[in-house]
């Protein structure tokens, strides 16, 4: 064994004092000074932890967890973080240009000004277990879901089936990007640069564009629509149906299924929604304090900046969704008693 081989840190749970000291000695090993050595670290805890202004070029967190840690100007310029998890980081100005980001996860993760270009974000093939029998498709891509990604840079980066459903755009650069298969469904952006991208098998269903990307979309050959929206009018009397089919446990009035429909923005306040079924619907904004949402399935849906605050979320189902900037001061979560039904996915 090589006494001089940089030790790899594995499943500890550090602090911001232990990633600073770490971050020194790395930056020694970056100077080729002899007490420099590698950051090396593997399935280690950074939770919620102030690491901004850090710099770890070039170092190697892989399958780390960093959810909900303070990153704002964080370098991980041509550092290795396959498989980590960023959930809801605070990524603002950080630099990722040229790392290997493979299989990350960055649900709704705060990512403006983050600079990726040239970063890899496929496929994370070292997951592989190998055998005949093994599909390299099979190795998850990175996930942004429900991330804001305003002035965010991606040109030139490898985005191959890289998914960013529910996602906001503002301004984001993908020029010359390879987005073959890359998922944007239910996403809402805003002046993006598709300059010179590949965008063969791109999946723009369901997201909200503006005439800028619609151009863009439409000149690769892509179909690109909008979640169906009712009209105010439309809104009440099925709000009142489904008051019914509540009140009278199904045997009059009408569930309320929007599966995929543009709810944001709307006032629901103190409305029942006890039970009704907004599988993969726009939320965005939407103003559910107080609302009834017992055992409603919201899996799927973007609840970006949506106001849950006081709502009634016992027994509802946010497997999946989109929960960025989500307000729920004083929700009740947990089982509806006598039923069994508890609260699923709910990230508070």
């Amino acid at each position: 064994m090589d006494p001089q081989a940089p030790k790899v840190l594995k499943k500890l749970t550090l602090n911001a004092g232990a990633l600073r000291r770490l971050a020194e000695v790395h930056r020694n090993w970056r100077l080729g000074r002899v007490n420099g050595q590698r950051l090396m670290l593997s399935e280690c805890n950074l939770a919620k932890l102030d690491l901004s202004l850090m710099d770890f070029t070039d170092g190697y967190l892989v399958r780390c967890n960093l959810e909900r840690t303070n990153l704002r100007g964080t370098i991980f310029r041509g550092a290795v973080l396959t498989g980590s998890i960023f959930d809801e980081a605070d990524l603002t100005g950080a630099n990722f240009e040229r790392a290997d980001m493979r299989g990350a996860v960055f649900h709704g993760t705060d990512m403006t000004r983050t600079a990726l270009a040239a970063a890899d974000l496929r496929q994370d093939f070292s997951q592989r277990t190998g055998g005949a029998g093994t599909q390299w498709d099979e190795a998850p891509a990175c996930r942004f879901r429900g991330a804001k990604l305003a002035q965010t840079i991606f040109k030139d980066a490898k985005l191959v089936s890289v998914d960013f459903s529910g996602s906001y755009m503002l301004e984001t650069d993908f020029s010359g990007a390879d987005m073959h298969r890359t998922s944007f469904a239910a996403a809402e952006m805003q002046a993006i640069r598709l300059t010179h991208a590949e965008l063969e098998d791109a999946d723009f269903s369901h997201a909200s564009v503006d005439q800028m990307t619609r151009d863009q979309v439409r000149a690769a050959q892509l179909p690109v629509g909008s979640a169906p929206r009712l009209s105010p009018g439309e809104v009440k009397e099925r709000l009142g149906l489904h008051a019914r089919w509540v009140d009278t446990l199904g045997q009059a009035g009408q569930r309320l299924e929007l599966e995929g429909f543009d709810l944001s923005g709307l006032d629901l306040s103190r409305t029942n929604l006890a039970a009704a079924r907004l599988v993969c619907c726009r939320l965005t904004r939407t103003n559910l304090r107080r609302a009834w949402l017992l055992a409603t399935d919201l899996q799927g849906a973007n609840m970006s900046e949506a106001d849950l605050s006081g709502a009634d979320l016992r027994g509802a189902d946010l497997r999946e969704a989109h929960q960025r900037g989500l307000t729920a001061d004083e929700a009740k979560t947990g089982e509806i008693p006598g039923i069994g039904m508890k609260t699923r996915g709910f990230r508070s």
